[in-house]
C-alpha cells in the first residue's frame, strides 16, 4: 500500500508519499513542499487572492501527479486554517478536487490539532502537548496516547500575526506577543504538562537555525531540544535584521524569511505563558498523522 497526503496550507502546500510495511509503519518515499502562500495578505477577515490561489492550485496539481507517478494507491488532499477561515475555502477545496480528481477534506481545528499530535508522538505512552504553529492556526493537542485530554486552535500563524503586527520592531514584537497571551488565556488543563513537543515550519526552522545547518537535515532536526533563553535571542537577532539578511541566515528557508519573526515570537509566547525551559521539535507532524486518518481517530 501506497499512499500520499496533500496538506493545502496557510503558508505552503506540502507532499508526504509513504509505503506501509508489513509491520504496520510508514516508510517516506517522497517529501515536497512548495511555499505557495494561500494566505498572502491574511487578515482575520480577509479572503484569497487570485494569484494566491493560481499558486497554490498549480502546486497541489503538481504534487498530485508527482504522487501517481511515484505509485500512489491512494491520495488524500486537506486544507487547514485558510481553507476554514476564508469565504472562498471550500470553493477552491471543491475546484481542486474537480482538477485533480482526488477528494479535499477541510479539516476542523480540533482535527488538525489531533493528527498534528499523533504525527508526532504516535502512541506514546507519556503524556504530552504537541503544538503545530501554522501559517494562519497554531494547534495544541494534550493527550497521552491517542486519549486525547485537550485540543484547541488558536487563530494565531505566522502569515497571518505577520500581517497583523509590525514584526521589525520591539513594540510591534510587543503587542504580537500580548495579543498571543490573550489567547491562550483561553486554554486550559496545560499548565502540568512538562513534556512540549512542537511541529512546523518555523520550530523545525528555529531547530536548523540555532544548529547553523547549512543544509536542512531531519536527522538533525528531528528530538532538537529548543532552551527557553534561546528563543527571545534568536528573536531578537531575527527582527533587527533586514530581510535580505534574513534570506542568507543559515538553517533558514529564504521563502520564510518574511514570516519568520512571527513564527519564532508566537514560540517564544508559547513558552514564556506556560512557563516552559524546554520545547523539542519533531520534523513529524500533521502529514505523518494524516496517513492513518482513515482509521486513527480521537479518543475524547
Amino acid at each position: 500500500m501506497i499512499r500520499a497526503v496533500i496538506d493545502i496550507g496557510t503558508n505552503s502546500v506540502r507532499l508526504l508519499t509513504a509505503e506501509k510495511l508489513p509491520n504496520g509503519e510508514w516508510h517516506t518515499l517522497q517529501k515536497g513542499l512548495n511555499a505557495s502562500r494561500l494566505g498572502e495578505g491574511m487578515t482575520l477577515h480577509s479572503g484569497l487572492s487570485e494569484a494566491a490561489c493560481c499558486r497554490t492550485m498549480e502546486a497541489v496539481m503538481q504534487f498530485a501527479e508527482e504522487a501517481k507517478a511515484a505509485g500512489a494507491d491512494e491520495i488524500r488532499a486537506y486544507g487547514t486554517e485558510i481553507l476554514r477561515a476564508s469565504p472562498q475555502g471550500k470553493a477552491f477545496a471543491a475546484m481542486a478536487e474537480e482538477k485533480t480528481g482526488i477528494p479535499v477534506e477541510i479539516l476542523s481545528g480540533e482535527m488538525e490539532a489531533f493528527y498534528s499530535y499523533f504525527g508526532a508522538v504516535g502512541m506514546s505512552s507519556s503524556v504530552s502537548a504537541v503544538t503545530d504553529v501554522g501559517g494562519g492556526s497554531t494547534e495544541v493537542c494534550m493527550g497521552f496516547g491517542p486519549t486525547i485530554g485537550y485540543r484547541h486552535s488558536f487563530p494565531i500563524g505566522c502569515v497571518r500575526c505577520s500581517g497583523l503586527f509590525d514584526t521589525t520592531t520591539a513594540r510591534g514584537i510587543g503587542e504580537l506577543k500580548k495579543y498571543c497571551f490573550q489567547k491562550f488565556q483561553e486554554s486550559k488543563d496545560l499548565a502540568p504538562v512538562k513534556h512540549w513537543i512542537c511541529v512546523g515550519g518555523t520550530a523545525t526552522s528555529m531547530a536548523a537555525m540555532l544548529q547553523e545547518l547549512e543544509t536542512y537535515d531531519a536527522a538533525k532536526v528531528q528530538d532538537y531540544v529548543i532552551q527557553q533563553e534561546d528563543v527571545p535571542r534568536l528573536l531578537k537577532e531575527l527582527y533587527q535584521m533586514s530581510y535580505e539578511d534574513r534570506c542568507h541566515v543559515k538553517g533558514l528557508r529564504a521563502d520564510r524569511a518574511d514570516i519568520i519573526v512571527a513564527g519564532v515570537a508566537i514560540i517564544d509566547s508559547l513558552m514564556e505563558y506556560f512557563a516552559l525551559p524546554e520545547i523539542t521539535v519533531s520534523d513529524r507532524g500533521l502529514t505523518e498523522g494524516l496517513l492513518d486518518a482513515d482509521v486513527v481517530k480521537p479518543e475524547l
